[in-house]
């Protein structure tokens, strides 16, 4: 798939979220959006793999995982991040286990990481668990640059 086609693909589903998030009477919740936003990079990350379809339910499965996990782990540290700042008589001491946190929780991030690179390991190929690395980042990269357009639209 050429990048001019992932990037219409993402462009596609991200323009689609506003117009899917509205339900009948109100706006779906953080919950579910967050659950259409993972499948979505599910999806996206498996098609960029090549997965077979005998791997694609297991590949779901243990990718989902990895996901929550990591997710749990930046969550506490974001929550204590917002605590934090919104103190306006934070110390010094607030403020080092704040960064203690930061950098506990990517050490955290790096060992569940690791800890599925074995079991992806046992699913795909070397070569496919490479892609899904380079998946990922190509991802985050995309939504990077898309938030960062929405961000100078607004402005101007």
């Amino acid at each position: 798939m050429t990048s001019k086609h992932v990037l219409l693909l993402i462009l596609s589903v991200i323009m689609a979220f506003p117009l899917a998030a509205q339900k009948e009477g109100g706006k779906r919740s953080r919950a579910e959006m967050r659950r259409e936003f993972k499948e979505f990079k599910i999806k996206y990350i498996a098609q960029e793999i090549e997965l077979g379809a005998s791997q694609i339910q297991e590949f779901t499965e243990l990718y989902s995982q990895m996901e929550d996990e990591k997710h749990k782990v930046f969550s506490a540290t974001r929550k204590l991040e917002r605590s934090v700042k919104a103190n306006k008589n934070a110390t010094e001491k607030d403020y080092q286990s704040l960064s203690e946190a930061m950098t506990d929780a990517k050490a955290k991030d790096a060992e569940i990481s690791k800890r599925y690179d074995e079991k992806f390991s046992r699913l795909l190929t070397a070569k496919q668990v490479y892609k899904m690395k380079d998946a990922e980042e190509g991802f985050r990269r995309k939504m990077h640059e898309m938030r960062h357009k929405k961000a100078k639209g607004k402005k101007k």
